[in-house]
């Protein structure tokens, strides 16, 4: 589980050794991993960028998405500009998000 930044480390190596690209689904992390106020998503994101790795991430979003305007708008944020973390395209498992991406 990851749950910290010792983890989140441990990710990075695992994606360096993997070819840049590491890929998990939301079951992997600590349900905390999500609450943006724990730094734990920025400093993964961060290190996913200064390495030049991406993540792709598989599983269900919608809770978080719904309990968190943060979280909802750093996701639509990642959606539309790019980045590091990227989520499953299957529209199953892509997070929905209301409206249309800016």
């Amino acid at each position: 589980m990851i749950a910290s930044h010792a983890h989140i480390n441990d990710l990075i190596g695992a994606a360096l050794g993997a070819g840049g690209e590491a890929h998990r689904d939301k079951s992997d992390f600590s349900p905390d991993f999500w609450n943006l106020r724990t730094g734990l998503l920025g400093e993964l994101a961060q290190k996913l960028a200064n390495y030049r790795l991406t993540l792709t991430l598989t599983g269900d979003f919608n809770r978080e998405i719904a309990a968190s305007r943060a979280f909802r708008d750093y996701v639509r944020e990642l959606l539309r500009a790019g980045g590091p973390i990227r989520f499953d395209p299957r529209p199953d498992l892509t997070p929905p998000l209301d409206g249309d991406l800016p």
